[in-house]
């Protein structure tokens, strides 16, 4: 009777965009353009003070701003030097040990922005990627975030 049930539930798939756009106005403009994000309207308390600001929403979908990416790289960076020598064990034996002689020497970070305004976005399997987006794709080689 429960050979005929599924080990675990399955794992659903997901259409995971990572997008580009030139600024943070671009990324809002074709966001809502493509129906994944709706404008929302501030909500006040009963003397008209703001509890949440107005905003922005996602509309069938996970939107993961992240802006900006700032590199940081160690243009003078020495690696750290590091020596064997042999040693003699408790019970006699010889083995060898690598240890640190010099250690690593990073000196002044640079940091670079690389240029756009960055935003992942994850919608189902069965969403079309917008055809507005598709400009705006990127595969980058090393994500600063993905979806867990």
């Amino acid at each position: 009777m429960l050979d005929n049930l599924p080990l675990s539930p399955p794992v659903p798939s997901w259409n995971d965009l990572f997008l580009r756009f030139a600024d943070q106005d671009a990324a809002t403009a074709a966001l809502l353009a493509a129906g994944l994000l709706t404008e929302t309207q501030a909500l006040l308390d009963a003397e008209g003070n703001v509890l949440i600001p107005a905003g922005y929403a996602p509309v069938n979908a996970s939107i993961d701003t992240i802006g900006v990416i700032t590199r940081t790289s160690y243009p003078d960076f020495v690696a750290a030097v590091t020596a064997e020598r042999e040693v003699e064990g408790l019970d006699g034996k010889m083995f060898t040990i690598t240890e640190v002689v010099t250690p690593a020497e990073y000196g002044e970070p640079v940091f670079t922005d690389l240029d756009g305004w960055h935003v992942n976005v994850r919608l189902k399997a069965d969403q079309a990627t917008p055809a507005n987006l598709e400009a705006f794709k990127v595969a980058p080689a090393n994500p600063v975030r993905v979806w867990a």
